[in-house]
């Protein structure tokens, strides 16, 4: 909708944008942009940058975090003579700034509770100076947004960015979304929810590097069929979450289908108190013949929701059994779903679990610590000194308790001094898990990782920050690379001998 100048109503835009770590530089050149194509150019924009900055505090921008960088740039008003403009957004801005009466821009920009190397809160700050600067007119009329989560979280992005949509104003005319920067994450959640928000209004206006903006109705070709294939699409990946709450939203579910939705969301994440709460709210909105289904549901759910033992080897057994076969199942998911970290972390736990449900059923003792002591485990040694000479000779130090490792070899004893055969395939897989299995040609970076449970330490799951993906866990697990779901058969190959032995 163009300028109105006849004065009966005034044309009103709103421009919404994820502030991205590439969206600030002069002319097509960003600050920060590591590709190999473009290094050059920002290295000498960043070197500029630095020396402005020197000029002005005599001390050295901080060139390895761009949040850093940006913040002090910010801070001593160095940007103000070095020319920074927002290179993805400008040309966008030229352009609806010109056809509106009014125009407000909202910059979305990340400053995350522990605040991240990438956050671009003071790049969107100097880029809003930009342009009030440009466009005095807009003084007044640009805001900057703090996303402080995980803006690489699919899920709570979709939710922070519904929450901040729904404060906006729909009286605008046109929503024009700039999806150029920002992660994934945030460019997934700025064009489902702008699309939610303002329906045919919103329209996607892109800038291909190099190339003038392009504009997109998507509101128009994607409202009346979004909505299925997005709720189609969450339950095939089983992100129940996300699911119940588009289905909700747009009538596509009942009432209790929403609240059972959000039970299986909380039962793959082990919470199992919140899902046999959801189950009781389905249980209420529910027909006669889907009551007993989610009665069934909750009956089988109370069996798992407790974090104490019982005094009952055999109840815990069971238990563990159906909690071994439940992380199974979600792990499986997490591997389809390329969720490999998750993944890798839940793999160490079942070992865990499986190894403890083995070692309890055999010995009949508790390897559970109560009061500060593993009376069971202690009990089991005193009891059988061959048993604590089979871990000393394995070098596992039998003062420490419970663990990995004197779990394993409690089941290696079994396996080696007593006969129990049946449990020698799921012990090779956990050999697996902690062996190195690298072929020669294995990348640089996985030379530091002697095998998975180290990739599992080093990255974000425990103590670094190192990237877990599909080829790195199937270089690391077998020697064997042909199959590359050689894993998850392995898995499910646990699953089915613990169904049939335990």
């Amino acid at each position: 909708m163009g300028k109105n100048n006849g004065g009966i109503k005034m044309s009103k835009a709103l421009f919404l944008s994820n502030v991205g770590n590439r969206d600030l530089g002069f002319g097509e050149i960003a600050l920060f942009d590591k590709t190999k194509d473009a290094e050059e150019g920002p290295k000498r924009l960043r070197e500029k940058c630095d020396k402005k900055y020197q000029e002005i505090t005599e001390k050295n921008l901080n060139l390895k975090s761009f949040f850093e960088f940006t913040k002090e740039l910010y801070l001593s008003k160095a940007y103000e003579e070095l020319n920074l403009e927002p290179i993805l957004i400008k040309d966008s801005i030229k352009s609806i700034y010109e056809l509106y009466d009014e125009m407000n821009i909202k910059l979305l920009a990340t400053m995350q509770e522990n605040s991240h190397n990438q956050d671009t809160y003071y790049s969107a700050e100097i880029i809003k100076e930009w342009l009030i600067r440009k466009y005095p007119k807009l003084k007044g009329n640009v805001e900057i947004v703090k996303i402080n989560k995980n803006p690489s979280d699919y899920a709570l992005m979709l939710e922070e960015y519904s929450t901040i949509f729904n404060k906006f104003s729909n009286d605008y005319d046109d929503v024009y979304l700039g999806i150029t920067g920002g992660a994934p994450a945030q460019i997934s959640s700025l064009i489902i929810n702008g699309v939610l928000r303002w329906e045919t209004k919103t329209k996607i206006f892109y800038k291909p590097h190099g190339k003038k903006p392009q504009e997109n109705n998507i509101g128009e070709m994607l409202f009346k069929k979004f909505k299925n294939e997005e709720y189609d699409a969450y339950m095939d990946s089983e992100m129940y979450l996300l699911a119940s709450e588009v289905g909700k939203k747009y009538g596509l579910i009942e009432d209790w289908e929403y609240h059972k939705l959000r039970a299986l969301h909380f039962k793959n994440l082990f919470d199992f108190e919140q899902a046999i709460d959801e189950l009781n709210k389905a249980f209420k909105k529910a027909n006669i013949d889907n009551k007993k289904h989610i009665r069934k549901e909750i009956k089988s759910l109370e069996k798992l929701d407790s974090n104490e033992p019982t005094k009952d080897i055999k109840e815990n057994i069971n238990r563990y059994k159906l909690l071994i076969n439940l992380l199974i199942d979600t792990m499986i998911r997490k591997w389809k779903n390329g969720d490999y970290v998750d993944f890798v972390g839940r793999l160490f736990r079942l070992e865990e679990a499986v190894l403890i449900t083995i070692v309890e059923k055999e010995f009949n003792k508790s390897m559970d610590k109560e009061k500060g002591k593993f009376q069971g485990y202690e009990e089991l040694l005193e009891e059988n000194p061959d048993v604590k000479k089979y871990l000393i000779e394995g070098h596992i130090q039998v003062d420490k308790g419970v663990n990995r490792n004197s779990l394993f070899y409690l089941v290696g004893y079994l396996i080696d001094k007593k006969g129990f055969k049946k449990y020698k395939p799921i012990h090779d897989i956990i050999i697996k898990l902690n062996n190195n299995n690298k072929t020669k040609k294995t990348t640089e970076k996985l030379k530091k990782v002697e095998c998975l449970s180290d990739l599992r330490n080093k990255s974000v799951l425990a103590h670094g920050f190192m990237g877990v993906s599909k080829k790195n866990i199937i270089e690391l697990y077998d020697k064997d690379k042909s199959n590359e779901n050689k894993i998850i058969d392995d898995i499910d190959l646990i699953k089915r001998l613990i169904n049939k032995l335990i």
